[in-house]
């Protein structure tokens, strides 16, 4: 999976101008919510265009920034053999270039993903979490959404890492129900 994340983020940073945009209130945050401005903007692209992955980060964050912070958020959708990426940020929903995918991912279909980003984090933080990023300030944090191929539903995936120790925590939260489907945790160096 990191292959796939990976090879998709190697096609954001081409630098190719941003032709297409919708607006989306600053204060709107949430995955849901942003998913709008960006469907949009995917529907522009091709018609036919499919939400296969969504997916943000943060460097450093605590329990209360992942509570009431703003975030970016990058939703990519396929068509045929390509791929564009829509990034959600400070209000504006802006679509990359073109690019190609490197594997295939199931369609996140907006009706299958009920529970949001906000609660998705916080079924995450109760499930050790808060522990982790507390005892290890300088961690980063990936979520991302998307439909493993062995599940009915989206779920989310949240991976917390420390790179100064390399130690980890990884927490599956089903996009259906918000409970933990699973989680594991990587130690250190």
């Amino acid at each position: 999976m990191l292959l796939v994340f990976g090879i998709l983020l190697a096609g954001c940073g081409t630098g190719l101008a941003v032709t297409r945009q919708s607006d989306v209130r600053p204060t709107d945050v949430t995955a849901r919510t942003a998913f709008r401005a960006a469907a949009q903007v995917g529907r522009a692209w091709r018609s036919d265009a499919r939400l296969v992955l969504v997916s943000t980060s943060w460097q450093d964050p605590s329990a209360e920034r992942l509570r009431t912070g703003r975030g970016a958020w990058a939703f990519y959708f396929v068509s045929g053999d390509a791929a564009l990426v829509v990034t959600v940020a400070d209000g504006r929903a802006e679509a990359g270039p073109e690019t190609a995918l490197g594997a295939d991912l199931d369609e996140v279909v907006f009706l299958d993903w009920k529970v949001d980003s906000d609660g998705a984090i916080e079924a995450f933080l109760r499930a050790g979490g808060e522990a982790f990023l507390k005892d290890r300030p300088g961690a980063s944090l990936t979520v991302r959404l998307l439909k493993p191929a062995d599940r009915p539903v989206p779920e989310w995936r949240i991976t917390a890492l420390d790179s100064g120790s390399g130690h980890s925590l990884q927490v599956w939260v089903d996009a259906a129900t918000g409970a933990v489907v699973g989680s594991g945790s990587g130690g250190g160096r």
